[in-house]
């Protein structure tokens, strides 16, 4: 049997074990991959905005989310690579990422041994690091199937290739983002999120930016409503 699965978060887990890659390549992924480039300071996801509002310890953060929920906090921002990367950010001041199925994806897979944030901007990294590991690894697209928000489905499926094949090949582990990501393009999927978002198109360019950064990012869950981003 192979170690590799790819399930839907809106499934139970009733056996979680090894590891878990969540991928919500438009947006929720990659902002949170943009803001730990810059690492100006800690990062934080919560499942919800109305979760998270009940921890003080939100109000003093810079919130990303595309979520209608008013929150006190000390900056807000849409759920946005392009706002990751370009807004001012004062060193130290925390951040968090509350999406509508990123982050709900994320912590329903809190039960794995690991959870990793799954990219495509660290698609030769995250293969690296999967590879390494000889227990199972579960690869979830945060979209909920109905919309037919394809890139998660892609990027799973380029990285169980990328696994089953020569994972210990660089250039075939490139080849296999990089075909996700012609996959993704030739999809409607790219068109209709930069027509919808004010920064869609320079999300999109950001999102689909194959191996921009080595750093490979998981989840450290508490017995709070907020996890916290590490750099394995």
């Amino acid at each position: 049997m192979s170690r590799l699965s790819i399930r839907s978060w809106l499934e139970p887990f009733p056996d979680s074990k090894g590891v878990a890659v969540v991928f919500d390549i438009f947006r929720c992924s990659t902002t949170i991959h943009c803001l730990a480039e810059r690492a100006a300071g800690p990062i934080f996801v919560a499942p919800s905005l109305r979760e998270a509002d009940a921890d003080d310890r939100v109000h003093s953060m810079r919130v990303f989310s595309e979520l209608s929920v008013d929150i006190a906090c000390r900056e807000r921002f849409d759920n946005s690579p392009f706002h990751a990367v370009t807004k001012p950010w004062e060193a130290g001041v925390p951040a968090l990422v509350a999406t509508t199925t990123g982050t709900p994806a994320m912590f329903a897979a809190r039960g794995f041994e690991k959870v990793y944030v799954g990219s495509l901007v660290n698609f030769s990294a995250l293969v690296a690091e999967l590879a390494a590991y000889d227990g199972p690894v579960t690869l979830i697209p945060a979209a909920v199937p109905e919309w037919q928000h394809v890139e998660d489905e892609i990027a799973c499926q380029a990285v169980a290739t990328a696994l089953e094949g020569f994972s210990n090949l660089p250039e075939f582990v490139r080849e296999c983002g990089e075909n996700a990501r012609e996959r993704i393009l030739a999809s409607p999927r790219p068109a209709n999120l930069a027509a919808k978002i004010p920064t869609g198109a320079e999300d999109i360019k950001i999102a689909l930016e194959i191996d921009r950064t080595p750093q490979v990012l998981s989840l450290a869950f508490d017995d709070s409503i907020l996890a916290k981003v590490i750099k394995t």
